[in-house]
């Protein structure tokens, strides 16, 4: 056989689309000292890139002013305790439901993000079980991850 015709079944054969990624913006407040920690998945349409997601949380931090991203980190409910805030700029093909600062962070995840910042969400039953789950992952995959709990729904 021919090895364009070869060529050509073999493009033939692969999936028509891939899954789309979007750019999302990942927020996690860590509870000092502690395992303890809650997300939000937040995403901007008419941000496509890594590069201006970065940007907009620059511009966010610096002017305290999130024009972009739009989120409150509610630092009275901490008090007496120290919260570490997180931002990671990612990509995802999952899609998750609008977030919503007065519903309860009561939905357990399983995170990770690897170095190309792919983020991939696991939903768990409880934090214990993404605990137990994130302690038995190999090194390299848990030294990526991390159990944190949300209010979005994972689509």
């Amino acid at each position: 056989m021919n090895k364009g015709i070869l060529g050509l079944l073999a493009l033939l054969a692969l999936p028509v689309e891939a899954e789309e990624q979007e750019v999302y913006l990942l927020a996690t407040v860590q509870l000092g000292g502690s395992n303890l920690a809650q997300s939000i998945f937040l995403h901007e349409p008419q941000i496509t890139t890594l590069e201006d997601c970065q940007e907009a949380v620059r511009v966010g931090q610096r002017d305290r002013d999130w024009q972009r991203y739009h989120h409150i980190f509610m630092r009275d409910r901490f008090q007496g305790f120290t919260g570490h805030l997180d931002y990671r700029c990612v990509f995802s093909a999952q899609r998750f439901s609008g977030w919503n600062d007065r519903a309860r962070y009561n939905q357990p995840y399983l995170i990770s993000i690897d170095e190309q910042a792919n983020l991939q969400v696991e939903r768990m039953s409880s934090q214990a079980q993404c605990a137990t789950r994130l302690k038995g992952l190999a090194q390299a995959q848990r030294a990526i991850s991390r159990c944190s709990v949300g209010n979005q729904n994972l689509l």
